[in-house]
């Protein structure tokens, strides 16, 4: 796996776990309005999954953010 990929899903990781405990919502919460596994939602908390842009969208949506909301480095 490249650096890119790596960093790509920390960041991922840590902005849908941040938005859920935002949002006060269980990983299982999620995973039903997303449409998705809770183990997947697990999976990528925990930069595990190599998630379908689909599936982002539909994570997006469930979290009301936006997709590139997903992606900001910038958040912690």
């Amino acid at each position: 796996m490249a650096r890119g990929d790596i960093q790509a899903r920390r960041v991922l990781a840590r902005n849908v776990r941040r938005l859920r405990q935002l949002r006060d919502l269980s990983q299982e919460e999620l995973a039903d309005a997303a449409g998705v596994r809770q183990a997947q939602v697990s999976e990528i908390e925990s930069g595990k999954s190599n998630v379908t842009l689909d599936k982002l969208g539909r994570l997006a949506a469930a979290l009301g953010a936006k997709l590139a909301d997903l992606f900001d480095e910038a958040k912690r």
